[in-house]
């Protein structure tokens, strides 16, 4: 009997959202550095998945006075060094599969609403018959948080490596686990 086919997504680990970048998340870089260990050290994916923030002109997201709940300063904007990928994960680059790109013209928290050319992430993780998912990245209390959630409904196993992950805000961290874990997230920490 076949072994069930496990699945990494890297959410969102760019330098925008790292200390440094337009919307840094405190540990972000950190979680890049120990995001690209782990995956030297693993061997036990059959797929790697990148999402990237790709803003071309994504409306109301951008805004000059954000309020860090539905609108938020420019950030990941398309073609510059910060929307990248962290130059961390230039060590396992060889190891990705596939690198989606999501909210060029809209808001986009979810990696579900990344593309990678014409494939969705739900495509891509039913086409290489992916069962299970673990999810890592940037923030824990956003992106990742939909990128789980939307896994989990698209009936993926699903797991969130906290320490693998950093969050905009710190003190929601336990509010947020609980939210994932209603929705059969198992949050390993």
């Amino acid at each position: 009997m076949n072994k069930p086919k496990k699945a990494l997504v890297i959410v969102d680990v760019q330098p925008t959202f790292c200390e440094g970048g337009s919307l840094p998340v405190e540990g972000g870089n950190e979680v890049a550095r120990e995001i690209a260990t782990y995956v030297v050290q693993d061997e036990r994916y059959d797929c790697i998945i990148t999402t990237q923030d790709w803003h071309i002109d994504p409306g109301a997201h951008f805004s000059d006075q954000p309020n860090y709940q539905e609108t938020w300063p420019a950030h990941g904007v398309a073609g510059t060094d910060e929307a990248n990928l962290h130059p961390e994960l230039s060590k396992i680059s060889d190891k990705i599969n596939y690198s989606l790109k999501k909210g060029m013209f809209e808001a986009a928290y979810s990696g579900f609403e990344g593309r990678d050319g014409e494939e969705s992430l739900e495509q891509i993780l039913s086409k290489e018959s992916i069962e299970t998912v673990d999810i890592v990245g940037l923030a824990f209390d956003h992106c990742v948080k939909a990128t789980a959630i939307d896994s989990a409904q698209n009936g993926f196993k699903t797991r969130v490596l906290t320490k693998l992950t950093a969050a905009v805000s710190p003190v929601n961290v336990s509010v947020v686990s609980k939210e994932m874990t209603a929705h059969g997230i198992e949050v390993v920490s």
